[in-house]
C-alpha cells in the first residue's frame, strides 16, 4: 500500500541527503519525492509516497523524527 508522508526540515545543505540515506540503508524504497520552500523561512517541505505495509510506515516516521 502506497503512504504519502510530509515533513518540514531545515533548509540547509545535506538535509535530503541524510533523509534518504537513512530510507536507503533502512531498505525502504521511496516511489516518489518533492522538496520545496514552506511558508516558514529557512524550513523546506518534504514530501515523499513511500510502498509499504503500516509497520514499515511506522519505522519511516521513527526515523524520519530522529533526522528532523
Amino acid at each position: 500500500m502506497k503512504h504519502t508522508l510530509v515533513a518540514w526540515m531545515r533548509d540547509k545543505p545535506g538535509v535530503l541527503n541524510r533523509v534518504s540515506g537513512m530510507l536507503r540503508r533502512r531498505n525502504f524504497n521511496i516511489d516518489s519525492l518533492q522538496v520545496g520552500h514552506s511558508e516558514t523561512p529557512g524550513i523546506s517541505r518534504m514530501t515523499f509516497v513511500v510502498d509499504g505495509n503500516e509497520h514499515m510506515v511506522d519505522q519511516v516516521i521513527k526515523q524520519l523524527r530522529k533526522v528532523v
